[in-house]
């Protein structure tokens, strides 16, 4: 086949031939790649599926799916709870793990809350809380400048711009929690959580080496991020009475960080997302 004249059964086998996913993962692949560059709206494509679409940009983001570079990067947006979000590979790509975290918030904060989303990257959890919540304001921190402005645009693609504000900082730095606004009714975070050496090349799926490193390397056990912010989110007097942190974590990893929340002082609880996997851990004031 000229490569820039293909079918959408072409996409598919093409995308199965490579190893990117089981058949029907790569048949919603080929239907998300017709849509966005091949001009073949998703309800008429059961009856062009022998069509050919012929298009250099169509050709161009499967040579580069065909690298494993990730599709949400590709199409350059990709959904997380209900709304569209813009993705660059400045940022992390939303995950739908992450959901579960996102509704624990909308569901906890207080009439008028504030709060902090400690590494937004493209701005999926602020923004989604914010959406949900029009009483609620919040500010969105993260080291990369990029992933920022990333964030930037996302709110104010959803109209949240007016209640948010936005921190370029270090977690880590020994004085971060100086630059946040006090008191805040709440810290959600996904921070980086995966271990040094599961991000070693040939350990992860080829996906991964695509994204930024500093939002996945969570030192050499994972729970370098948990470890920091923890402790100084009990003692700084950066919470309300009330208030309480929210964390999502890798596979594994809940029981330690409710260990070290227990430590600092706070009660915990820890949720499942929809694998089953625990996922989210509430932190709250004794």
């Amino acid at each position: 086949t000229n490569v820039s004249d293909m079918t959408y059964n072409e996409l598919k086998n093409a995308l199965i031939a490579a190893g990117v996913g089981s058949p029907d993962e790569c048949g919603f692949e080929a239907k998300l790649l017709a849509e966005r560059f091949g001009g073949i709206k998703a309800a008429e494509l059961p009856f062009r599926r022998g069509e050919d679409m012929t298009c250099p940009a169509l050709a161009e983001a499967l040579a580069r799916r065909i690298r494993r570079e990730p599709l949400q990067y590709i199409l350059g947006e990709w959904e997380f709870y209900g709304l569209g979000f813009k993705v660059t590979p400045a940022c992390l790509i939303p995950r739908a793990d992450t959901e579960i975290t996102v509704s624990t918030a909308i569901k906890m904060l207080p009439v008028g809350a504030r709060f902090a989303d400690l590494g937004t990257g493209s701005g999926a959890i602020a923004v989604s809380v914010l959406k949900n919540r029009p009483d609620v304001t919040a500010v969105a921190v993260d080291i990369s400048s990029a992933a920022l402005e990333v964030a930037r645009f996302n709110a104010a693609q959803h109209g949240t711009d007016g209640r948010i504000g936005f921190i370029h900082a270090d977690m880590l730095a020994d004085d971060f929690f100086d630059s946040l606004p006090h008191p805040l009714d709440a810290i959600i975070s996904n921070p980086p959580y995966i271990p040094k050496s599961d991000l070693l090349p040939g350990a992860v799926q080829p996906e991964l080496n695509f994204e930024p490193r500093g939002a996945l390397d969570g030192g050499d056990d994972g729970l370098d991020f948990y470890r920091s912010l923890i402790p100084r989110a009990a003692e700084t007097g950066v919470l309300t009475d009330g208030g309480f942190v929210l964390f999502e974590v890798g596979a594994g990893e809940a029981c330690a960080v409710a260990r070290m929340g227990a430590d600092a002082g706070f009660s915990s609880e820890i949720l499942c997302d929809l694998g089953g996997i625990e996922r989210t851990v509430i932190l709250s004031r004794r």
